[in-house]
């Protein structure tokens, strides 16, 4: 993984006055993204275009310096991410292409040349690119199938294009004035992230997952190149032999993942996902994995006797990290300044420290179990789905409600008071084939922040629905789908996308330098689940259910029977607790809030009065609202005040002549 950053400008501007501020402008866009890839930073300024890249080495040390240019066509890419069948394409191509290094780089310069922008669906790997070929005068950009690494752009006045791996890369060049745009927070607060390609900020677009773009003659168009597809026919419930097919695809996945000339190591929740992918690494490399692990002083949310249970029984060489509530406000404000968007859980944070922990041990590669949930069916909202479903046939039943009670036994309800379950779950049971229904309940439950918005600010934004947006979004053949499908699709699109891979994952790995890789996201991976028939997904309400009978033996069946255990961090403790942060005290106070002008001052102070007292009652929608509002207040902080340009230099930005 890297960062990459760039823009262009008028052709055949000579080396003069206007070439230099070019490249003044591209180092700035490069260095501001240094820590994305620390080992090397360069910059090309050629006739029409600057391309700026940030390295983190991890294929071919010695020969995969960006950018990379092809000796003959000059065709020049800058590349974020990994194409982990570089070495099966690269002999396929090997007749047409004169290779001079071993990187995956280069692999995409051949591919390309051989069959154009369309090579992207040879590919397997995550990846963000952007590629100029002199011959026509193009810019072509490209983001992997599901949006594990980030791509950003904006459109320029005078007919031009910026993009980078982060916003800040376009702020640091001077090309994007900053400004939250009020949508994208809107959307934030209720959907959990913007719906790409609007971003948090104003004039800044996100290129949406598996998109690529073309940009010439000042005119940009963006297409969709693959989707994710479950809408398909299931494939005849033959469990041996969809076992087997399932052993072929998650091994082979995990084996192309591996593939680096640095050591891999994994992530290690204590859950099944990350216990599997570990499990099947440990054999691949026989017997050297390195696992490492967050715990955390807060019993509630700990998980250390799970991931010792895995690492003692498969022998890796672990490492835990611990975190108290002092140390998560500590390190928020770093997590909002990477992740560039606000949130309403605290859960990045341990992770941006456990990446820096694994970096501090020397590793730079990690495996990881993002995506297993939403495509094994692993998540509580496809079985909320379920019952909802069951329950729609007849909604007036007093008992079929009483279901939920299965998926959450600590809700305080019986059949006498059902009318508690009915308001919360109930929603939407009049029309339980509309798009949306799998989601109505989250996005009721987070859409809560938005009763704590500044007058002012609800009144700018009163017109913008985000559910009535994101649902937009969707192809009209998705709606056609199984109820299930369509709560998956819609998982992937919002939650797996916007959040846990960008908010939650690229943006906390590569804070501290360290690339994630995610098996489970593997395209052979995710198009064999969406064949695998629901009941053997979901059976009954036993979630991943063929998952599991494949990694019986081969993790613990403690890890197997435990009951699934959603991944948290503390809020409240962390922002208003007796170990606070000053910032907290500083950008929660009613004078910085009115500032900022987003949330309402006077009901903020009532909810950080209300949570600081003595045993207070923590509702879930009251620590994600002090969280939605501690994240927009450093969401402001961090980019609409002017700052310096970065310091840091760059290795070489060479401009080359027109």
């Amino acid at each position: 993984m890297c960062g990459i950053a760039g823009f262009t400008f008028p052709a055949g501007g000579g080396a003069g006055a206007a070439r230099t501020e070019s490249a003044e402008r591209l180092r700035r866009m490069t260095a501001s993204i240094k820590h994305r890839g620390p080992d090397a930073q360069r910059a090309l300024v050629l006739d029409g275009v600057g391309l700026g890249h940030t390295r983190l080495s991890i294929v071919d040390l010695e020969g995969g310096h960006q950018p990379m240019r092809d000796a003959e066509t000059g065709l020049t890419v800058v590349f974020n991410g990994e194409i982990f069948n570089y070495v099966e394409l690269r002999e396929q191509l090997a007749g047409r292409y004169a290779f001079r290094t071993r990187s995956d780089t280069e692999v995409i310069l051949a591919a390309f040349l051989a069959w154009g922008i369309d090579c992207v669906r040879r590919f397997e790997g995550q990846w963000a690119f952007a590629l100029w070929d002199p011959r026509d005068k193009t810019l072509w950009l490209s983001r992997d199938r599901v949006g594990i690494c980030p791509l950003y752009y904006a459109e320029l006045p005078g007919g031009h294009l910026a993009f980078g791996s982060e916003a800040k890369a376009l702020f640091a060049g001077g090309l994007v004035t900053p400004a939250l745009d009020a949508r994208g927070l809107k959307q934030t607060f209720q959907l959990w992230s913007p719906v790409a390609p609007r971003t948090s900020f104003e004039g800044v677009s996100l290129l949406p997952p598996a998109h690529s773009a073309r940009f010439r003659d000042g005119k940009l168009e963006v297409f969709r190149y693959w989707d994710l597809d479950f809408g398909v026919t299931p494939d005849a419930a033959d469990a041996p032999r969809l076992l087997e097919e399932l052993g072929a695809v998650l091994e082979r996945a995990v084996r192309l993942r591996l593939r680096a000339d640095v050591p891999v190591a994994a992530y290690l929740s204590g859950g099944l996902d990350s216990s599997l992918l570990c499990a099947l690494a440990q054999e691949q490399l026989g017997g050297t994995l390195r696992t490492f692990s967050v715990g955390f002083a807060h019993a509630r949310f700990d998980e250390r006797q799970h991931q010792a249970t895995v690492a003692e029984e498969l022998r890796t060489q672990h490492r835990v990290v611990e975190m108290k509530d002092g140390d998560i406000g500590g390190l928020v404000p770093g997590v909002i300044f990477h992740a560039e968007q606000a949130m309403m859980r605290s859960a990045p944070a341990p992770f941006l420290r456990l990446s820096e922990w694994v970096r501090e041990n020397g590793i730079r590669v990690v495996l990881t179990g993002e995506g297993s949930d939403e495509m094994f069916l692993g998540y509580d909202l496809f079985k909320e789905t379920k019952v909802r479903q069951f329950w729609a046939r007849h909604p007036e039943s007093k008992y079929r409600p009483l279901l939920l009670r299965r998926l959450y036994p600590t809700l305080s309800v019986s059949q006498q008071n059902v009318e508690l379950l009915r308001e919360f779950f109930g929603m939407g049971l009049d029309a339980p084939d509309s798009l949306g229904f799998s989601h109505l309940v989250r996005w009721s439950n987070s859409g809560r922040i938005l009763r704590f918005l500044a007058p002012e600010f609800a009144a700018r934004v009163a017109d913008e629905d985000p559910v009535a947006s994101v649902l937009q979004s969707v192809p009209e053949h998705v709606a056609r789908w199984r109820p299930l499908a369509r709560a998956q699709y819609l998982e992937a699109k919002t939650l797996l996308s916007g959040y846990l891979l960008s908010a939650q994952g690229d943006r906390m790995l590569l804070g501290n330098a360290v690339e994630g890789r995610f098996p489970f996201l593997d395209t052979a991976v995710m198009e064999f689940a969406a064949r695998v028939p629901e009941r053997l997904r979901l059976k009954g309400l036993d979630e991943k259910h063929l998952l599991k009978r494949f990694a019986r033996g081969k993790v613990p069946a403690s890890i197997l029977e435990r009951s699934k255990f959603p991944y948290r961090a503390p809020i409240a403790g962390a922002l208003v607790g007796p170990d606070a942060p000053s910032w907290a005290r500083e950008l929660l106070a009613p004078e910085a809030v009115a500032k900022v002008g987003v949330f309402d001052a006077r009901k903020a102070e009532r909810l950080v009065a209300k949570l600081r007292a003595p045993n207070a009652a923590e509702s879930e929608a009251d620590t994600m609202a002090l969280f939605a509002m501690a994240s927009t207040q450093l969401l402001a902080h961090h980019f609409l005040h002017p700052r310096p340009p970065p310091t840091a230099d760059v290795d070489a930005v060479v401009l080359e002549a027109a």
